[in-house]
């Protein structure tokens, strides 16, 4: 069982952050899987490059962390490509994973993110941009940003 699985596929003990008499609504496990998905793919997509590498390292941090089938996965990705097309606000996705995940949760995802932009081999600046975007919004600090890049490095062999 993945760490998103835990996250998304039940409640955590995890507090909510609402402001004022802000009643939180229920999340569904689908709506946090799509924020997950969402976010991931903003990285793929933010060198405008459409890039085959990129889109197997979203399968596989789905895969893994949610717990999927991979035929889930896919469709998960493709209804995250036709509802993230012409987005320009990450806020909505950073919004529902605030409300529902502790510190050590977001770092994952970020890792996650990490690893989509090296996949191709390439780090471009808007990858990064984007990143750090994210870090901000999740209410991280910059070594969360440091240590989850550290972690999503590839491998040297």
């Amino acid at each position: 069982m993945g760490l998103f699985d835990k996250l998304f596929g039940r409640k955590t003990g995890a507090t909510t952050e609402t402001t004022g008499d802000e009643l939180e609504a229920e999340i569904s496990p689908e709506q946090l899987h799509m924020a997950c998905a969402a976010l991931l793919l903003e990285v793929a997509e933010a060198d405008y490059k459409d890039d085959p590498k990129e889109t197997q390292a979203i399968l596989r941090a789905l895969e893994s962390e949610l717990g999927l089938k991979r035929a889930a996965v896919t469709a998960l990705l493709d209804q995250a490509k036709a509802e993230t097309e012409g987005a320009t606000d990450l806020f909505p996705y950073t919004h529902l994973i605030n409300q529902r995940c502790t510190r050590e949760q977001k770092c994952a995802m970020l890792t996650a993110m990490w690893r989509v932009a090296f996949a191709d081999g390439d780090l471009d600046k808007y990858e990064e941009h984007l990143i750090r975007r994210t870090m901000e919004l999740l209410r991280l600090e910059h070594s969360d940003f440091i240590r989850a890049k550290q972690a999503g490095r590839p491998k040297q062999s």
